[in-house]
């Protein structure tokens, strides 16, 4: 791992910040295609509305179509836009405390492994050093986990 002087360590966290606001502007423009795309409107009459291409919208109503059409605030989006937008860290904790969290479950037969919950968001955030271990440990005591 690099040592980092302050000022590596501050574009660093520009640099993760940055990718935190692309995703969250690709989860903006996932639900604003899908607006549009529920009025019926045609692929190019949806890219013309949202100034993109029609290959773009494309894309975007499959990646809708593989979430199921699930585009719902989840944690991980909390904590991406609290992270990328510099929102307070009390305002951060005090939703994600809020939050109907649910929790991994074994994959039912035929499949293996584990089928994540919305839990599995949060402690995720903790190793990629979006959360701390303080504030994770104030959120799973405020949810009784």
């Amino acid at each position: 791992m690099l040592t980092m002087d302050s000022g590596l360590a501050a574009m660093h966290r520009q640099a993760l910040q940055r990718q935190a606001r692309q995703r969250v502007d690709l989860l903006d423009d996932l639900r604003a295609v899908q607006n549009v795309a529920q009025r019926n409107f045609s692929q190019r009459e949806i890219a013309e509305v949202l100034a993109t291409s029609q290959a773009k919208v494309h894309r975007m109503l499959k990646a809708i179509e593989r979430r199921g059409g699930n585009l719902e605030l989840d944690p991980e989006e909390i904590i991406l836009r609290a992270f990328a937008y510099d929102t307070p860290r009390e305002e951060l904790v005090d939703k994600l405390k809020t939050f109907a969290y649910t929790f991994g479950e074994e994959a039912p037969y035929p499949h293996e492994g584990r089928v994540p919950g919305s839990w599995d968001q949060v402690v995720a955030a903790v190793a990629q050093g979006l959360l701390s271990e303080e504030e994770f440990n104030s959120v799973r005591a405020a949810i009784g986990r």
